[in-house]
């Protein structure tokens, strides 16, 4: 629904962006519409295949794989690989890591932020 809290978007948002492309509704912020149609969002079991998910540009990962186990997490890094464009990016937690599970990421900086990109083409 594209609605985050004030911690949310405190997380490295930089205020002129905030005002830009949010509106404040109530004590949440809401990512305008004309953003919101450049844009897909969905849900799913990251323990299961994905199924009719489209080729994405970016996934947000964020707070995820620290609940998984090595094995699973492995597997999960497979299926988001699949989903990516060849030169799509992967967004993690502080704490999560491509690292020693799966090679085919770069871990690269934008701004202060690590994300990881995938390294030339699909598995």
């Amino acid at each position: 629904t594209a609605k985050f809290s004030q911690i949310e978007v405190n997380r490295g948002m930089r205020a002129p962006y905030l005002v830009k492309y949010f509106d404040q509704v109530g004590r949440e912020w809401v990512l305008r519409q004309p953003v919101r149609d450049l844009c897909r969002f969905e849900r799913g079991n990251l323990a299961t295949p994905a199924v009719g998910v489209p080729t994405c540009d970016i996934v947000f990962l964020r707070n995820v794989l620290i609940y998984f186990d090595a094995t699973t997490k492995r597997q999960i890094l497979a299926r988001v690989r699949r989903a990516m464009r060849p030169d799509g990016y992967l967004i993690l937690g502080g704490a999560e890591t491509t690292l020693n599970l799966d090679d085919s990421f770069d871990r690269v900086q934008i701004g202060r932020a690590p994300v990881y990109r995938l390294r030339g083409g699909k598995a």
